[in-house]
């Protein structure tokens, strides 16, 4: 085994010979490497950072930083110095690998950017902080929601943007780098003026925030605060406590265990505390699941009065979920509109659990309206990005008010390519192609409402472009998933109904029936495809093949109908086609008004069906073993059925 040590103080080279290759099975690694929806993830052995039986380890480390290396080289211009930002949150050995890909590229003569006062990064400081200091590229290593036992690895460009264009480059120059047995060239850890700890963009990052929540919610916040609001936030055990403590204050939010600011499970811990893990199964630290949400101790916080909101970021901060409480008697209301209610027994209140598409429909709702009242929203064109996979729910109530909203394939990346579209096009007459095809048009003046995803993610755009340090260089709006950000809006639109004594689900259910909306009730539904936590290698080996046939038959089969119906086939016919393969005892699938292939109609990135009465999406996890199946319509017992049906089938 070849044991590399991140903080040796020597020059060192790593040649791949053919034993390396053998032992860690480099050569089938590098024919199946891809860069998927949220960069490379693969599994890794929390005990031992060079396990050469896991897929994520120190050498693979190694070989990914010179890949990018030697790609980002070639871009630079005659005597132009490289800069690189190198972060991460707090799985296992993520500081080694750091301190890896950090030598790599010293040796490359790239300068290294680290954070400086704290050792973890959230992914959203990572993508501003690249942007703003004008670097040239950067890294974090993060696999987001997914268990403890995964290491991930997202590279970025530029702007803070997964990179895209670079793709086939650094996935080319990996598979060189295997198949020549090159050699890779590691710079020592301490090299002076080209490691150095100095990333710290949190002036110009609050800055940017002022300028995105309004005058108006900043007041509606203070208030707030001046009336005794509390909120807990649990950060899982990620990067978010040691970063935020730092921003809250410096936006006039004090933290601190009996402040307005409060933290849950903050304490850095590479397993998140065990939080997700329900016995022999592993669900991650993701704040959508249930497993996490409701086993984190906000039920107690809030019937105690310690919190009148409670908050969960994942480990990098790009996601954000919700649990808050009402009376009783809202209870029921809220069930009926298709929100998850804890009753609690002998008091007159009830615990509820928002899904993160509820959450952006409300903070829709709450910009559009502050938006208003501030004469703003018709001084710009607004418009709203969802992935395919989010409730349309929100672009129902966008449509409202004359908001267009552009559907884009499902990975954040996406939403950053549809701002880049727009930021460089010269013609604002030419519309923009989304996921399934259709044409939207946004005016001269674009600026983001929201772009926001169904697993938790979302973003903001302000009235004035985000800038970079030498003002050469404006965005819409920032290129991933911010959760701090996603947090103050939410604290914006929690203080307003809070000095209002109005309760989310109140408000939710009055939107709801305000605008007549009738996509109600939406479902994800994850088949696991086979453990990803099997110890044993063989068993893992043979139950990843099977999954992966699984998958990729299940995934044929809806791809080639939505082809037969573009190609002439009649619906009815494709509708047949579905209903003969039905289970015993399944509802038969009504009329079908279409059938289309996702994005670049690649199979795993889906099918998207749409029926009268509710529309239905299947897709491959592009991060975890999973199939997903998302439906969403008018009727709970109608759409769970036929969300049933599709999974049933007898493919």
């Amino acid at each position: 085994m070849l044991k590399i040590n991140p903080y040796e103080k020597e020059w060192q080279e790593i040649r791949l010979s053919e034993e390396i290759v053998d032992l860690y099975r480099l050569d089938i690694w590098a024919k199946n490497f891809s860069l998927m929806t949220a960069g490379y993830r693969g599994r890794l052995n929390p005990n031992d950072a060079n396990d050469p039986a896991e897929e994520f380890n120190s050498l693979i480390i190694a070989i990914l930083g010179e890949a990018k290396a030697r790609v980002f080289r070639r871009k630079l211009a005659h005597g132009e110095q490289a800069h690189v930002h190198i972060g991460g949150e707090t799985r296992p050995h993520t500081q080694d690998f750091i301190a890896i890909l950090s030598r790599v590229y010293a040796a490359h003569d790239i300068k290294v950017h680290l954070r400086a006062h704290i050792k973890t990064t959230p992914i959203w400081y990572s993508s501003f902080g690249i942007f703003y200091k004008e670097y040239q590229s950067g890294d974090n290593l993060t696999a987001s929601h997914s268990p403890f036992f995964k290491g991930g690895w997202k590279p970025m460009d530029s702007a803070g943007k997964q990179l895209l264009a670079e793709e086939e480059e650094i996935i080319s120059e990996v598979k060189n780098i295997v198949n020549n047995q090159e050699k890779i060239s590691v710079a020592p850890w301490e090299l002076k003026d080209k490691i150095i700890y100095d990333f710290d963009v949190n002036e110009a990052y609050v800055k940017y925030q002022q300028a995105v929540i309004t005058d108006r919610s900043r007041d509606y916040i203070k208030k707030a605060i001046e009336k005794g609001f509390r909120c807990a936030v649990c950060t899982v055990g990620g990067s978010m406590k040691s970063t935020t403590e730092r921003l809250f204050p410096m936006l006039g939010i004090p933290t601190g265990e009996d402040s307005v600011i409060h933290y849950l499970f903050g304490e850095e811990d590479s397993q998140y505390h065990k939080l997700g893990q329900k016995g022999e199964k592993n669900f991650g630290p993701d704040p959508s699941k249930q497993e996490v949400y409701k086993s984190i101790g906000a039920q107690e916080i809030l019937l105690k009065g310690k919190a009148d909101i409670v908050f969960i970021w994942d480990p990098d901060g790009d996601r954000l979920n919700i649990v808050t409480i009402t009376l009783s008697e809202q209870a029921e209301q809220a069930k009926k509109f298709g929100i998850d209610v804890d009753p609690c027994p002998g008091t007159d209140k009830a615990i509820i659990y928002f899904t993160p598409n509820q959450l952006f429909f409300m903070l829709t709702a709450y910009r559009i309206n502050v938006l208003k009242e501030c004469g703003l929203l018709d001084a710009y064109d607004w418009f709203v990005t969802n992935s395919i996979s989010t409730s349309r729910s929100i672009a129902e109530l966008a449509a409202k008010e004359n908001i267009s909203v552009a559907q884009i394939r499902v990975g954040f990346k996406y939403a950053g390519t549809f701002c880049e579209w727009l930021e460089n096009r010269t013609d604002p007459d030419s519309p923009f192609i989304n996921a399934i095809g259709d044409k939207v048009y946004i005016g001269d003046k674009p600026r983001a409402l929201i772009m926001c995803e169904e697993s938790g993610g979302a973003i903001f755009g302000g009235t004035d472009l985000l800038m970079n340090e030498s003002g050469s260089k404006g965005l819409i709006a920032l290129r991933e998933k911010d959760g701090m950000q996603l947090g103050l809006m939410t604290l914006a639109l929690t203080a307003y109904l809070y000095n209002a004594k109005r309760s989310l689900s109140e408000y939710y259910c009055d939107l709801m029936e305000k605008h007549h909306i009738r996509h109600r009730f939406f479902d994800r539904c994850d088949v696991t495809l086979y453990r990803e936590d099997l110890e044993d290698p063989a068993k893992l080996e043979k139950a990843k093949s099977d999954g992966i046939s699984k998958r990729d038959i299940t995934m044929h089969f809806f791809k080639e109908l939505a082809e037969q119906a573009s190609a002439g086939t009649p619906l009815k016919e494709i509708c047949d086609v579905i209903n003969s393969k039905l289970a015993k005892g399944d509802r038969s699938i009504p009329t079908l008004k279409r059938i289309c292939n996702v994005g670049e109609g690649k199979q795993l990135e889906g099918t998207f069906m749409e029926f009268d009465d509710f529309w239905f999406l299947i897709r491959a996890s592009g991060t975890d073993a999973l199939l997903r199946y998302y439906i969403e319509g008018k009727d709970k017992d109608e759409t769970k059925a036929y969300q049933q049906s599709l999974m049933n089938l007898k493919i």
